[in-house]
């Protein structure tokens, strides 16, 4: 009798465990299949996001430089935007990792810059002309932003980032 209690309590637990581990695998497919855009699509190494912002980086200074028309002072002032990015990137990234400003920096490196200029670029000169004075504000912002974040890191002034972060999140995003 004893023995038929046991062998009942054991079939009992095991299928309490069997149907806990179904219901994980359920909701784990659920999550899987909702396309959730605050999350990650994958995973990416530091390495390999510092890769793909300087990719970026360099495509942007291959197309402003492409570019006849495109103002020598206008390519020296995004150079210079770039030169502060590949300095802060990974810097940020190693030593802040989990900082929206880290993220918001990132953002600006890998698709924001290049985005903003390209626009600029793929219209016509009349066009150009019409709306220099909106494009150049961006890309002073975009300018002082990056001095501004390379000071912070060289300076370590933490307190800043929250600001910075949420200026950036309200400007650029």
């Amino acid at each position: 009798m004893t023995m038929i209690i046991s062998a009942i309590f054991l079939i009992a637990v095991i299928s309490v465990a069997v149907m806990v581990k179904k219901k994980k695998t359920e909701k784990t497919a659920q999550k899987d299949s909702k396309p959730s855009s605050t999350a990650p699509q994958a995973k990416a190494s530091p390495d390999q996001e510092y890769k793909a912002i300087l990719d970026s980086l360099l495509k942007l200074n291959i197309l402003t430089r492409k570019d006849k028309d495109f103002s020598i002072e206008m390519t020296r002032k995004i150079e210079s935007i770039i030169d502060d990015l590949m300095v802060v990137t990974p810097a940020m990234m190693e030593r802040y990792p989990g900082e929206t400003l880290t993220y918001e920096i990132k953002k600006i490196g890998k698709n924001h810059l290049y985005k903003t200029v390209k626009e600029y670029l793929d219209l016509s000169l009349d066009s150009r002309e019409n709306q220099i004075g909106m494009f150049t504000k961006t890309i002073e912002s975009l300018h002082d932003v990056s001095n501004r974040s390379r000071d912070i890191v060289e300076k370590n002034e933490t307190a800043e980032f929250k600001t910075m972060a949420n200026f950036l999140a309200g400007k650029f995003s």
